[in-house]
């Protein structure tokens, strides 16, 4: 079903957010846009015949604001990320529609998983790897929506439950990975860790 994912990570976000986050002015304004994410999620917009959602463009917009905002973050290099990503996500809709037979499992998990590990050798630290997976994710809906829409005569709605559903996936598998990061340096300082009174007699 369409949505699940983006819905029920979506709504889990939205609890650690709002009873988990320090109270502060960052935790009521991103409670505030989740909410006003899921309340204009189904809405839809049409330019020049082409159906577009309009939380895909508003999440475009806030995506490559943070792009251009993030200071480690080369223009040249996110261009290509991007572009690599969005051709792979683009090339993998079409094998859907003319081969069907590969999609083993969910396609969503299977293109999620082909996103998320293209991003992660592409960028180096988490920041950057969500918002290059994200805007090659952005840059491919729409490669592939105009194809749908316009060459192949289908009936497809860029940005729908389904390219979010992806979007959500993406965010939970770099969310795993960090929690793993988070508990393999706790694991590590206590193990390695040593007192301070013991190297002090070493060195005397």
């Amino acid at each position: 079903m369409e949505g699940v994912f983006i819905y029920w990570f979506g709504w889990l976000l939205w609890v650690v957010i709002t009873f988990f986050w320090s109270k502060s002015k960052a935790r009521f304004w991103n409670a505030f846009s989740l909410l006003l994410f899921f309340i204009l999620l189904p809405k839809t917009l049409v330019f020049a015949n082409t159906t577009v959602h309009l939380v895909y463009v508003l999440f475009s917009s806030y995506l490559f604001w943070q792009l251009n905002k993030a200071k480690e973050c080369n223009l040249v290099h996110a261009f290509i990320a991007s572009i690599t990503i969005a051709a792979a996500y683009a090339g993998f809709q079409m094998m859907m529609i003319f081969d069907p037979v590969v999609v083993y499992i969910d396609s969503r998990w299977m293109i999620g998983l082909m996103t998320g590990i293209i991003s992660f050798f592409l960028a180096a630290t988490l920041k950057l790897r969500l918002l290059f997976a994200f805007s090659g994710l952005i840059q491919g809906e729409l490669l592939a929506g105009l194809v749908m829409q316009h060459h192949l005569y289908m009936d497809y709605s860029i940005g729908s439950l389904y390219f979010f559903d992806i979007v959500a996936v993406v965010g939970c598998l770099y969310s795993v990975v960090w929690g793993f990061k988070q508990v393999s340096v706790v694991l590590g300082n206590l193990v390695v860790k040593e007192p301070k009174t013991s190297v002090l007699k070493q060195s005397s």
